[in-house]
């Protein structure tokens, strides 16, 4: 997470957790978020202190963990922590661990909360959404059942959906040999989740924190050296440790097991009854990838969870191809979306996609759908051909990434702005008949998600403070470090004006100032005063005002609620719903549709901050 508030993110994770686990959990979190990570006696200890301060008394360390105050009537049991921990933990909402490298401490378990899972759960509705679009209903019934209980053995899933009357094709009266062929058809869909990422394995190593897995590593490290380690290799060291976490990770998703090489940990082959002949051809008839996808089946005993960086890679392609399309025109959007779709997602987290794989210009002229008129996104002047024939399919994707990547701008300053690269050396010439194009390319993450958050964070300056605010904002951001008179001089704005944005900016952190004197007495009559923007600093004042927004617009769908509560009820009776005209008055009537358009609204401003949230958050650097 970057460097924003931790008060109000964690004042949005204690709101996400009570809507969700209710009032016992929220306060075992609030505990961790509040002191950091605990053990059990000492979160009781936390938990049940009154709010004054003052302390309970304590028997001794073996009834450590039991109040003498029983007359608190705010006191939670041990028990009762406990459980509510244990079902923290299956929504990986908190991470549990047994320090190795001290002594002191071997013994205990400490228990913090990952902001960042809890963070995740506002997306739940995105997730389920993309499911449904990767794999229909079935696949959306899947999502939605692992999201519900957290984490499930694929066997408990298969059992649970296939007599499920409200997934498709899962009649309730199905006879033996139709759930059979019902929990078949499942294993299938799990196996290629698994294949696809949409769901991962879950594994005890992913609820063991990552610094407390970097600790552990370097310790080891730097006792296997002798001497006392130096920077240099205090820096080796710790390069050495992200290597060993990055194979541990892809371990996790291949692991070999049982002698069988490059078979993902969840999945097993299939036992086949045909011989040797047989095998062999049906081999030879299939692709590796659909013999992949057909050789191996879902372990039963595997304990599955969503793969949420699956669905943020998703968002992100969306979050682009809609950038891409407001820049430049609908027809370059879906080429771009096209060669989102072309860079497999791979098993790492999105924000470590700097670059994609590279691209070939052949390659993706294959994945054009039929009927798609690309051309139509160019100018027709610019688009070169003979009199005998048009320019190919290929010649046309090439003038998109001679449009894409900026060819015709030689400046040392398009590397930060392109939102292709090329990759190689080969080249062609595009449908413009004027650039030599690579025939490879990488698509930047990197800049294309930077230049999001600037203008993201350019038009709230530009909503709050004016026009001439982001006139100053993108000055500063273009020539770095600038006094007043320069400022001025290049907006074409008065000394005064200037002074007076500068300070509000500077005021709300959005804006920071440099000092440079001219001697050593520091005379401020004899000294610098630079203004620049600190864009990580920036990014965290917005995803700070994001929180709160989130926060707010939650409180007051719950406040809404508990206004209509009792005409809420009422309408959600079976009767009520038969025959709703009959047994609700027109104002009744009325009052349900100004609570449901007011819900609309309050959803879509939502969906909206979570977007922004999104592209702040996952991609901050």
């Amino acid at each position: 997470m970057s460097s924003v508030s931790v008060r109000d993110s964690a004042h949005l994770c204690l709101h996400i957790i009570r809507e969700h686990f209710g009032p016992v959990v929220e306060r075992v979190a609030h505990a961790l978020l509040r002191y950091g990570r605990l053990t059990v006696p000492e979160l009781v200890r936390r938990i049940n202190s009154p709010a004054g301060g003052r302390q309970h008394a304590w028997s001794s360390r073996k009834s450590s963990l039991v109040p003498k105050d029983k007359s608190d009537p705010n006191a939670i049991p041990v028990r009762l922590i406990q459980q509510a921990l244990v079902v923290l933990i299956q929504h990986h909402c908190v991470q549990h661990s047994r320090p190795s490298n001290s002594s002191h401490c071997a013994d205990e378990e400490f228990f913090e909360v990952d902001m960042d899972e809890i963070l995740c759960r506002l997306r739940f509705g995105d997730y389920m959404s993309l499911a449904q679009e990767w794999g229909g209903d079935d696949a959306q019934s899947v999502i939605r059942l692992l999201l519900y209980h957290g984490q499930m053995r694929a066997g408990d899933v298969v059992d649970t959906l296939k007599r499920d009357p409200n997934m498709s094709g899962a009649p309730s009266d199905a006879s033996d040999k139709e759930l059979e062929q019902r929990a078949a058809a499942l294993r299938e869909l799990l196996a290629r989740m698994l294949l696809d990422s949409l769901v991962r394995p879950s594994t005890p190593v992913q609820h063991v924190s990552l610094q407390d897995r970097t600790l552990a590593l370097e310790s080891m490290l730097q006792q296997a050296q002798k001497g006392v380690p130096t920077a240099k290799s205090l820096r080796e060291i710790k390069a050495k440790v992200a290597a060993m976490i990055d194979e541990e990770d892809r371990r996790e998703w291949e692991g070999a097991q049982d002698g069988m090489d490059d078979l993902r940990l969840g999945l097993k082959r299939k036992v086949s009854t045909l011989s040797g002949t047989e095998k062999r051809s049906k081999r030879h008839a299939h692709s590796d990838v659909s013999a992949a996808r057909t050789d191996v089946e879902i372990d039963l005993d595997v304990w599955l969870r969503v793969h949420y960086d699956y669905f943020h890679i998703q968002i992100r392609n969306e979050v682009i191809a809609n950038a891409v399309s407001n820049k430049y025109n609908a027809a370059t959007g879906e080429v771009m979306r096209l060669m989102l779709q072309a860079d497999h997602a791979g098993l790492a987290r999105c924000e470590k996609d700097e670059r994609s794989r590279p691209i070939s210009l052949t390659t993706l002229s294959h994945r054009i759908p039929p009927g798609t008129k690309i051309q139509r996104g160019l100018d027709r002047r610019s688009v070169v051909g003979d009199e005998s024939r048009s320019p190919t399919s290929v010649e046309l994707l090439a003038e998109y990434v001679a449009i894409l990547s900026r060819h015709d701008n030689i400046s040392s300053s398009v590397h930060n702005f392109r939102f292709l690269a090329p990759f190689g050396s080969a080249t062609m010439v595009s449908a413009g008949g004027s650039a030599r194009v690579a025939t490879s390319f990488t698509i930047e993450y990197v800049n294309i998600l930077k230049q999001l958050q600037l203008q993201m964070v350019r038009n709230m300056v530009v909503d709050r403070f004016g026009a001439i605010a982001g006139r100053i904002f993108s000055i500063l951001v273009e020539k770095g470090k600038l006094e007043e008179k320069h400022i001025s001089k290049m907006g074409l704005i008065s000394m005064g004006e200037t002074r007076d944005v500068c300070s509000r900016l500077f005021a709300s952190s959005i804006l920071s100032l440099q000092e440079v004197p001219k001697g050593s007495e520091r005379n401020p009559q004899r000294t610098f005063f630079l203004w620049f923007v600190d864009l990580n600093k920036c990014k965290a004042w917005l995803l700070d005002h994001l929180y709160k927004t989130l926060g707010q617009l939650s409180r007051r769908r719950l406040y809404e609620q508990a206004r209509k509560s009792s005409l809420l009820r009422k309408a959600e009776r079976t009767d009520v719903r038969e025959a709703s005209e009959a047994l609700l008055t027109d104002w009744e009537r009325n009052e349900l549709a100004s609570f449901q358009s007011l819900l609309e609204a309050i959803t879509v401003a939502e969906a909206r901050a979570l977007r922004e949230v999104f592209i702040l958050q996952h991609f901050s650097t």
